[in-house]
């Protein structure tokens, strides 16, 4: 557990040093260019990809996965298959709560405010939609999810990490975030999936059986 706290410390510092270099030359001139594809049918796509990670859609997925994973595990005990479905709704909701905290501490200027008024910066506790661009909780989203089923079932992982790859980029292409806030979405959301896997099935009580359980 602690190996995962050290490695966690050192991924934040890494994502975060990322993210500065991103905000001060990387951000501006990509969604700039994510600018000139808006009347184009990439710029429709990434719309219609964003709904993936859909905020209401994974609310109400993550409470039905919350309620039969708990009611599986009171009624049969906490098979595999419980197990897995807590870890999976727990990994999402984790990443989007602490999402939702630092949206509202940070409070970044979406880029439609770059475009129309020329204001891009932070200005935390703005409290409303256009100042909540980071981190990208679409990102945090797929990333939480896909992480997690990647690790449930890891024929799946290069599939499900493909699909979070291009969710994160179509939130830059639709013109509703930065760069840097698909990079600081994506973290959380891994981080909160390996967290929630080695607290569901901590690494000294796993077994050949356990779902989660790495190949050699």
């Amino acid at each position: 557990m602690r190996t995962v706290l050290v490695r966690t410390g050192w991924a934040a510092l890494a994502t975060g040093l990322l993210v500065a270099v991103c905000y001060l030359f990387v951000d501006r001139p990509v969604s700039e260019a994510a600018l000139t594809l808006r009347d184009t049918a990439w710029h429709t796509a990434a719309g219609l990809l964003s709904q993936t990670a859909n905020h209401l859609l994974f609310n109400v997925l993550v409470a039905v996965g919350l309620i039969a994973g708990g009611v599986d595990g009171l009624a049969n005990g906490m098979t595999a298959r419980s197990r897995n479905l807590l870890c999976l709704c727990l990994s999402v909701a984790c990443a989007m709560l602490v999402g939702d905290v630092l949206k509202e501490f940070f409070g970044r200027a979406r880029p439609p405010l770059l475009f129309t008024k020329g204001v891009y910066g932070f200005f935390p506790m703005a409290g409303d939609y256009m100042h909540a661009s980071f981190p990208s909780g679409h990102t945090l989203r797929i990333f939480s999810a896909m992480t997690a089923l990647g690790l449930i079932a890891p024929r799946l992982r290069t599939p499900a990490l493909t699909l979070a790859v291009i969710v994160g980029a179509s939130r830059v292409l639709a013109l509703k975030h930065y760069p840097s806030d698909v990079l600081c979405g994506a973290f959380i959301g891994i981080a909160a999936a390996i967290w929630c896997r080695n607290l569901c099935y901590p690494i000294g009580n796993r077994t050949d059986g356990d779902a989660l359980h790495s190949p050699e």
